[in-house]
């Protein structure tokens, strides 16, 4: 596999074609607990300037709304590697709650250290880094991407 075919990979307890046939759920705790140890790289969506204006702006959105912001800003999303040029993150990180796993979203090529970074994520969550959803993404095959 080539390092330029990996689009957005996933983490998974398992190989899935289809999300919703997922069957063993990451732990969402166990996931906080991973990012609360490295906010050093990691930073919340609700700990970011955007986060907390819209947390502080919540009176202004309609109600029919205000639970699903409110989800996204209880520890599900994450951000990484800011860019003071473009105004954005480059790495978003997803806990899809209701099908117990982790999306990814790269704004730019994603590199053998953003796959180390997952991998370490993954083995933490006992679970696999997956290209496409069925294509596990191994220490072993992390040496080998070209």
């Amino acid at each position: 596999m080539k390092l330029r075919e990996i689009k957005d990979p996933w983490i998974a307890k398992e190989k899935f074609d289809y999300i919703a046939n997922v069957q063993q759920k990451l732990n969402h705790e166990k996931w906080i607990e991973f990012i609360d140890k490295n906010l050093d790289y990691y930073t919340w969506l609700e700990d970011t300037a955007d986060g907390r204006k819209t947390l502080d702006n919540l009176e202004a959105i309609p109600m029919e709304f205000r639970q699903s912001i409110l989800d996204t800003h209880s520890k599900s999303k994450v951000y990484a590697e800011f860019s003071t040029k473009k105004k954005y993150y480059d790495v978003i990180i997803t806990f899809n709650k209701d099908f117990g796993v982790i999306g990814t979203t790269f704004q730019k090529p994603i590199t053998q250290e953003h796959l180390r970074k997952l991998l370490d994520m993954a083995i933490f969550l006992n679970a696999n880094v997956l290209n496409n959803g069925n294509e596990i993404i191994d220490e072993k095959m992390l040496g080998e991407l070209e």
